[in-house]
């Protein structure tokens, strides 16, 4: 196990501090990430969004709901049959939770609800609506600050909750009401009326209004309340403009906090601040100082900047900002600021730092494939290369290559320097690499991209350089990268804890969702992300679970520690450096477990920043696989058997046969079976478009590795022959001799390689069907990429080559 370097307490205690500093005073100097349509979004506006309890995004889009595991987003959508009809309601998007399993949507003139257990749109709402004890339609609905639901019926606001009506003060124009603990209720009207209710007996006690009469038409057209410290905040907004209000609950006093010339949106608190959405970027307010900061033009990764509306605020567990805009999608802030600096060449810094290099960096002639090479201060020898990092421990020294295998961001070294500290700094073609250096070895690697605000971009070879303060910097094509190795936050991350949940299963190679049925057994009776126990047969015993750490801050940075009761009690730690791929690059964990005998398991697992640091008691989820029904009646069979014995020897021999062969038969047939499955699951990619990124999504999601070579040339001959016959009954026999190979080896490719992902089978697949083309057709080669499914003809060209070591048009032309 990799562990992190240990610092001295006075080191931790700076570096904790530092970062208390980055949370409290971000201001300007915070870089947004963004996530659209393009990264598995519903659609580029998000409208509202929040952190649940246990630490998942939901993003309201228009008409969606989309969740947000820390790696993929997954959406439900709903069907006009799914809403409910709000007659009073004319705002825009406001979410609520109740206490019951719901998430309400209520958008103009009608509500959706969504079962939370089953992460699907109620189709009845009105059902639901019944069982919370609403009689009759609603005209509109609230929920308050305690997850209480509440509906609007005439001149009463029921509660479920609370199973009592309150009076409503105006016949008409309520736009919100909330509540204050369990003593009084607050509600809104258009006319900026507020009135306040004895919550208890349902007495009125009191009208406020924090403006004139003269200035009510000016915000009546929207409001949001949040609670905060004996108090309230309040948005209201007019046709074009807003106002954000205080009251004070104790002194009965309203303070106008601000009134911009645009509209206010939403609102979050987090730090110690308000943070406020609006049509121009977002505000902070301190509320100790009054002290106000409008962020009207945001700082995106790469040193693109943004002018966009923001919809609505959130802060997630780990304290990271998700800013949702009408547009340009969902935006997420780390919690601290990055310790790196962007410079691009318009920067006179940057020209300043490129001539300094120019005059301190000697190029000497380098051997082939080495792009850089550096010698440190205890005179090892490191060497950028195409194929990693070589370290030379001086002149006797051991030889190491190290790899992405190990942490390195990517394999192809550009440039290498030294720290004050002696720790190594290398960049590559995708982000820069730190090597911690203890013990006379290398510790431990950690790795920063673009998540972490160093662009997605190649560096240049040779070009890194130590300052006289401690200051690294590195050249890229297009821009000068800055940094100082104190202000990294490693040891800080013992503050933040990480809630893993499971977020997908597959039974056999299939996946499963919730009330699908599996070889006739509904295995998920409601979302993976709720289930904490599930049961299997004892054929469905090959399992692959998907956890996430929902480390949104660093996900490649995610540590887990797991053990299977049941199966082995030790506990192993794993993390994407090592773990042998079954933790990815976006911090998924990917469990497989295969041949589970009958019997009860627990998978404990824990999840952290840190390798040797678990605040957190383990998250356990249950795992049955069923005894065979042949099993619990075993004893009965058995009696039946001897006694049969004692009356016919011969029927002995005779049944112990007939039940080998159908074991024998009937693993066959389920091997076909699943073979079979396999091929489908085959054509299915065959209609994908093919592209550089699919391969790497499709491992990146399922955490599989690549087909055995003998099994893909295998099947090539196979699939074919299947699909010719596949009304026929057909033997593995059969299907050795169609493949040129023994049974028994085919037997052993398909059970090693029947659970990873076919894309790579049908890329091969493709290119057999491009092949054929070439050969009798007259087409051109763009028209065939364009067949077998390609993206473009370079991709085509390119695949092609790697696979048969010639161009199309090489293999088209007749041999001499």
């Amino acid at each position: 196990m990799t562990l992190l370097v240990h610092t001295s307490r006075r080191m931790t205690l700076l570096l904790t501090l530092m970062l208390t500093a980055a949370l409290g005073v971000f201001g300007h100097q915070r870089v947004f990430y963004t996530f659209d349509a393009s990264d598995g979004l519903a659609a580029n506006g998000s409208q509202t969004l929040t952190c649940t309890k246990t630490g998942r995004m939901v993003i309201c889009t228009i008409g969606h709901i989309n969740f947000y595991d820390g790696s993929t987003f997954s959406h439900i959508d709903p069907v006009q049959d799914n809403v409910y009809a709000l007659p009073k309601y004319d705002g825009h998007y406001h979410m609520y939770f109740d206490k019951h399993h719901h998430l309400w949507l209520k958008d103009r003139y009608q509500v959706t609800c969504v079962d939370l257990l089953s992460e699907r749109f109620v189709k009845d709402v009105q059902a639901v609506v019944s069982e919370l004890g609403m009689k009759g339609a609603a005209d509109n609905m609230f929920g308050d600050a305690s997850n209480r639901v509440w509906f609007l019926k005439g001149r009463k606001l029921w509660c479920a909750d609370l199973q009592k009506d309150m009076p409503v003060r105006l016949a008409d124009g309520l736009q919100d009401m909330e509540t204050s603990g369990d003593s009084l209720l607050m509600e809104f009207f258009a006319d900026g009326l507020m009135a306040v209710y004895d919550l208890r007996d349902g007495r009125h006690l009191y009208d406020s209004r924090p403006y004139s009469q003269d200035e009510c038409s000016r915000y009546d057209k929207s409001s949001v309340v949040f609670m905060h410290e004996g108090g309230f905040y309040q948005i209201r907004n007019g046709d074009k403009e807003g106002v954000l209000l205080h009251y004070d609950i104790e002194l009965r006093r309203w303070t106008t906090v601000m009134q911009p010339p645009y509209h206010l949106n939403n609102m979050a608190y987090n730090g110690g601040l308000l943070y406020i959405a609006c049509d121009k970027g977002y505000w902070t307010y301190d509320p100790a100082t009054g002290h106000q900061e409008h962020y009207g033009v945001l700082t995106l990764t790469g040193g693109r900047r943004l002018e966009t509306d923001i919809n609505a605020l959130a802060f997630d567990r780990q304290g990271g900002l998700w800013a949702g805009t009408e547009r340009r999608g969902l935006l997420y802030s780390k919690p601290y600021r990055s310790p790196f600096t962007v410079l691009p060449w318009s920067d006179p810094e940057a020209g300043r730092l490129s001539d300094l290099m120019d005059r301190e960096l000697k190029s000497k002639p380098l051997p082939r494939r080495v792009n850089c090479i550096y010698t440190d201060s205890r005179g090892w020898t490191w060497m950028g290369t195409y194929e990693g990092l070589k370290l030379l421990q001086g002149k006797a020294g051991r030889e190491q290559v190290l790899t992405q295998r190990d942490g390195l961001a990517n394999e192809m070294i550009h440039a290498i320097v030294e720290d004050e500290h002696h720790d190594i700094w290398v960049s590559t073609s995708y982000g820069i690499s730190q090597l911690t250096i203890k013990d006379g070895k290398v510790y431990h690697i950690e790795s920063y991209t673009d998540r972490d605000n160093v662009p997605n971009e190649s560096f240049v070879n040779g070009r890194a350089i130590r300052l006289a303060d401690g200051t690294i910097a590195m050249q890229a094509l297009d821009f000068m990268l800055t940094f100082k190795p104190e202000g990294f936050y490693l040891d800080s991350l013992r503050n933040f804890k990480l809630y893993p949940k499971l977020i997908r299963l597959m039974v056999n190679g299939n996946y499963v969702k919730a009330g699908m049925e599996v070889d006739g057994r509904v295995i998920l009776d409601r979302a993976i992300t709720r289930i904490r126990e599930f049961s299997v047969n004892y054929d469905q015993n090959s399992l692959s679970l998907t956890f996430s750490g929902l480390n949104y801050m660093r996900p490649i940075q995610t540590y887990y520690r797991y053990r299977v009761k049941g199966l082995f009690n030790d506990w192993r730690v794993l993390s994407h450096a090592e773990s042998g791929g079954q933790v990815d690059d976006n911090g998924l964990l990917h469990m497989t477990l295969v041949g589970l005998r009958p019997g009860h398991y627990e998978v404990e697992l824990q999840a952290s920043m840190m390798p040797d640091y678990w605040p957190q008691e383990p998250f356990v989820w249950g795992i049955n696989v069923e005894e065979p029904w042949w099993r619990t009646t075993g004893v009965y069979m058995l009696l039946g058997v001897l006694l049969l014995a004692v009356a016919v020897a011969n029927g002995v021999y005779f049944n112990r046969n007939m039940r080998r062969r159908f074991m024998l038969n009937n693993a066959e047939s389920d091997l076909l079976k699943r073979l079979h499955n396999y091929i489908d699951r085959c054509e299915l990619f065959m209609n994908d478009v093919l592209t550089p990124h699919t391969m790497q999504v499709e491992e990146n999601a399922h955490g599989q590795t690549e087909l055995n070579r003998e099994f893909v040339e295998a099947m090539v001959k196979i699939v074919p022959y299947v699909k010719a016959h596949r009304h026929q009954h057909l033997s593995m026999m059969q299907l050795a001799g169609v493949a040129g190979i023994k049974s028994g080896q085919l037997y052993e490719l398909i059970a090693d390689n029947i659970y990873r992902s076919p894309r790579q089978l049908a890329e091969r697949l493709r290119l057999q069907q491009a092949a054929l083309l070439l050969k009798t057709k007259d087409m051109e080669v763009e028209a065939i990429a364009d067949q077998c499914g390609f993206v473009s003809p370079n991709y085509f060209i390119a695949c092609f080559y790697h696979h048969y070591r010639q161009t199309p048009d090489d293999y088209r032309r007749p041999s001499a």
